[in-house]
């Protein structure tokens, strides 16, 4: 049974190798035909680690055919089991989860997997968000430490072995062996990302207009996966604005459309 079960996970690495030259290449009929046989691999007996390695090759699969409905459930469930390193870093991972959950998601879910997910607050979110990651606070999820606590006593400020203030850490390099101290200074500057994310929930399509066009010229047009579909993505991510903007009136003029976006009529109207 050892060996076995041995040969089936071999088996499967070797598919997953054969899906990572496809995605070097741009082969995307080897790399959909590759991801359904690993499918198949892993559901005749695959394990833990395989099966969860194997929703970042599917999702990521599905992001580059513009599956975003199909890529957003899979990006956003491998965050918190991660362990394909040798695909992608998980600071591209969290990057592929949100993009793909902006567009694909529903209100609602949008709100609970991206907006308030833990694994996402503690990398996208403010500092605050990310110290409450490191506590364990974010890991209850929405409303995690809003129950009543005692103030800790203060600190001596004369004692030097008082504990240091904490201070926010990249939790996207976390999980990555050998890290050296240039790879902690080359930290992802997220925060276009998280407007992005907060301003569409919170309707201040000034500030999302903004947030999306930092999002095309530091996300989508540096990334080799992205960049084909930055246009597309940017044209359903501004449909989908308006629809959010039209579904709250039943009558909405042109103009004050306009100002709520920061465009001109002209512009809107094209």
């Amino acid at each position: 049974m050892y060996e076995k079960t041995g040969v089936l996970g071999t088996k499967i690495d070797i598919v997953f190798a054969i899906i990572r030259l496809g995605f070097f290449f741009g082969d995307k009929f080897l790399v959909k035909k590759s991801v359904e046989r690993a499918h198949t691999l892993v559901e005749s007996g695959g394990d833990w680690d395989r099966r969860n390695r194997l929703k970042a090759y599917q999702g990521l699969h599905f992001l580059t055919i513009r599956a975003h409905n199909l890529a957003a459930p899979l990006l956003l469930d491998s965050l918190s089991t991660f362990t394909s390193y040798e695909l992608c870093s998980y600071s591209s991972l969290i990057i592929y989860a949100v993009l793909a959950g902006s567009v694909a998601l529903k209100r609602v879910d949008f709100k609970t997997k991206v907006v308030d997910a833990p694994e996402i607050k503690a990398v996208v979110g403010s500092t605050e968000d990310r110290l409450a990651a490191l506590s364990g606070a974010a890991s209850a999820g929405p409303g995690a430490g809003d129950e009543e606590m005692q103030d800790a006593p203060a600190a001596d400020t004369t004692d030097s072995s008082a504990t240091p203030k904490p201070t926010a850490v990249n939790l996207a390099l976390l999980g990555q062996d050998n890290l050296q101290e240039e790879d902690a200074k080359d930290q992802v500057d997220f925060s276009p990302l998280a407007k992005l994310v907060n301003s569409l929930y919170q309707g201040d399509y000034k500030t999302f207009f903004s947030a999306l066009g930092r999002v095309e010229q530091e996300f989508l047009c540096q990334d080799r996966y992205l960049a084909e579909h930055k246009a597309w993505f940017v044209r359903e991510m501004r449909l989908r604005a308006y629809q959010q903007l039209l579904q709250s009136y039943r009558v909405v003029g042109l103009q004050s459309m306009a100002d709520a976006f920061g465009v001109s009529m002209d512009f809107l109207d094209k």
